[in-house]
C-alpha cells in the first residue's frame, strides 16, 4: 500500500475569464472518484480545466510513496506547466471526488489567444504566482510549525467570504506536510478555542482574524 505525504500546497488560481467562459461551454469529460486523469512520464499535449468536482496532483517515489502536491477545486487550470514547456509530466492527477473536466488542446488555446491575445499574458501571470506561491509553501514546511501552517490553511482556503473548509485530515495533513494524528490535535486545540467548528468532513472558520494572528 502507498502512503502519503506532501511537498507543499499551492493557492488555487481561477483561470482567465474568457479561457473559462470557452470550458464550461464544452462537454467536458466526467472522472469518478479515484479515477487517474493522466500519470507522470506523459508527454503532455493538452492541458485541463476543472469545471466542478476536485483533482489531486502528486508525485510518486520509485518505492510508490505519494507526496501531494496540490488539491485543486473548481475553476481551476492544472497540468499547464508541461503542456506550455513541451516536457513529459512530472506529476499525476487523479480525482478525488466525481468531477467534469475539459481537455484544452494546442488548437483550442491558440484559437483562444487569436481571439484574446491579452489571454496568454493572463496565463502568465497565473504560472508565475503558481511558482511563487509554490516556493512560498515549501519555505514554510521547511520553518513554520505545523501549527502555523495550518492555521494559514485554514485562513486561506477559507477566504472569499467562504468560511467553510471541505477537507478530510488526512487531505489536510497531505497539503501541509503534516501527519493526520497531529492535524486532529491541533484542529481540537482550535475547537476549544472557539476559532473553528468542525464535523464531518468539514471545518467552519469562526474566527479567520485571530487564526491570522497565529502567522505574526
Amino acid at each position: 500500500m502507498n502512503t502519503k505525504d506532501s511537498v507543499s500546497s499551492i493557492d488555487h488560481f481561477a483561470p482567465a475569464a474568457g479561457l473559462l467562459r470557452w470550458a464550461e461551454a464544452q462537454p467536458g469529460r466526467r472522472y469518478e472518484n479515484q479515477a487517474v486523469i493522466y500519470h507522470s512520464g506523459e508527454d503532455a499535449g493538452q492541458f485541463y480545466c476543472l469545471i466542478d468536482g476536485k483533482v489531486q496532483i502528486y508525485m510518486t517515489s520509485p518505492e510508490g510513496i505519494e507526496k501531494t502536491i496540490t488539491v485543486y477545486q473548481n475553476h481551476a487550470l492544472f497540468g499547464e506547466a508541461a503542456f506550455f514547456d513541451g516536457s513529459p509530466r512530472t506529476t499525476s492527477a487523479r480525482a478525488l471526488v466525481a468531477s467534469r473536466v475539459v481537455v484544452i488542446d494546442r488548437e483550442s488555446i491558440l484559437t483562444c489567444f487569436r481571439e484574446q491575445p491579452d489571454l496568454a499574458l493572463s496565463m502568465i501571470c497565473s504560472l508565475s504566482r503558481n511558482v511563487r506561491m509554490l516556493s512560498t509553501q515549501i519555505n514554510e514546511i521547511s520553518f513554520l510549525p505545523a501549527e502555523q501552517r495550518l492555521a494559514r490553511f485554514l485562513v486561506e482556503e477559507s477566504g472569499c467570504g467562504v468560511r467553510q473548509v471541505s477537507y478530510t485530515h488526512e487531505e489536510i495533513g497531505s497539503m501541509i506536510g503534516s501527519s493526520r494524528v497531529t492535524v486532529s490535535r491541533i484542529l481540537r486545540t482550535f475547537a476549544e478555542q472557539r476559532l473553528i467548528r468542525t464535523s464531518y468532513r468539514k471545518i467552519e472558520v469562526l474566527q479567520p482574524e485571530q487564526l491570522s494572528s497565529l502567522l505574526h
